[in-house]
């Protein structure tokens, strides 16, 4: 079992005093030799949680408002890493497949052989207004739309005539005869599509998916992990069907606290600051509470072991960004004998 956070940024991270600083200061200039408060958090939070044993950084992908662009921050962090693998968020309405291509192969250079790409195919209408020239679609132009995508990248990569000689001209996307390569081979893609036709996107093409486990985070734990039971089952069943096999994620708001219902208190909480803060964004920060990994360590960890159990091999943690929550988040997290044998 691999750990990972999301690194913090504004739009996607529950409300702190330090993001709050963050937020504040990305809304004007910066005294000549300051470094970033968004910039320094990212390295603080990758470097803390690189030395704490976690596997992998999420760098979220948020145009809107004051988050810093999440391929330049990628890049910027994983220049002081060394065992932690970065993984940018990307959306194939915003970048061209072979600039996205070289961006993924520059980036494995600068973390040799440590990066990954989180591949949303989610849509924002404001996003899209502003930074795309990409317009609604039905499911099935939209995916396999995202099919070539992904594929036209992997050409790219390899730079390979073959591969690429199906990619007819005149199609949209037509890999690159680009001889850059990335240090560790091609970079794997995460995603999280549910929609029926994404499923079959992610079989086809993805090679770790987030499982569903449904959005109620009210139901007993025994049906959210049947949820994600059946989920990861009907996923293994359609990736056999491309001869293909997919690993699977977590994404989990983690709540540590000395009791199950303090853990729901502070979850209300940041529930209730969140809306008034900024309504639109409580599911991004908080949706992942439906995972339900709240409450003493010792119950976190038996429900990590529990996902683990049904195939889960990576929770991705979304967390407050206090200045103790990654130690306590990694002391948490080594309760699971699956964490704490690797």
């Amino acid at each position: 079992m691999k750990t990972g956070i999301y690194v913090p940024i504004p739009h996607v991270t529950a409300h702190s005093a330090r993001l709050g600083e963050v937020d504040a200061a990305g809304r004007r200039g910066l005294d000549p030799g300051t470094v970033d408060p968004g910039y320094r958090l990212a390295l603080d939070s990758v470097t803390e949680a690189e030395s704490l044993g976690f596997d992998i950084a999420l760098f979220a992908e948020r145009h809107l408002g004051t988050d810093l662009e999440s391929w330049v921050l990628a890049a910027a962090v994983a220049s002081h890493t060394h065992r932690i693998t970065v993984m940018p968020a990307m959306n194939p309405d915003f970048w061209h497949p072979n600039i996205a291509a070289k961006m993924a192969a520059t980036l494995d250079r600068v973390a040799p052989g440590r990066s990954a790409i989180n591949f949303v195919t989610g849509w924002n209408t404001a996003e899209n207004t502003f930074f795309s020239t990409v317009r609604p679609t039905g499911e099935e132009e939209k995916y396999s739309r995202a099919e070539r995508y992904i594929e036209t990248m992997r050409a790219t990569w390899a730079a390979d005539a073959d591969l690429a000689a199906h990619l007819e001209e005149g199609e949209e996307f037509t890999a690159a005869p680009m001889p850059l390569v990335p240090a560790g081979g091609p970079p794997p893609f995460y995603t999280v599509s549910r929609s029926r036709r994404g499923l079959e996107m992610v079989a086809r093409c993805a090679d770790h998916w987030f499982v569903d486990y449904g959005t109620d985070p009210e139901r007993p734990f025994a049906e959210v992990l049947e949820t994600a039971r059946v989920s990861v089952e009907r996923m293994r069943e359609r990736a056999a069907r491309y001869n293909r096999t997919v690993g699977f994620g977590l994404s989990a708001f983690v709540v540590p606290a000395e009791t199950e219902r303090a853990g729901w208190d502070e979850v209300a909480r940041l529930r209730a600051e969140a809306t008034a803060r900024s309504p639109e964004l409580v599911i991004p920060k908080l949706g992942a509470v439906g995972a339900q990994l709240v409450g003493p360590a010792e119950l976190i960890g038996e429900r990590v072991a529990a996902y683990a159990e049904i195939g889960v091999d990576l929770v991705l943690c979304k967390y407050v960004p206090e200045p103790d929550a990654l130690p306590r988040l990694a002391s948490v997290l080594a309760r699971d004998p699956a964490v704490a044998r690797r």
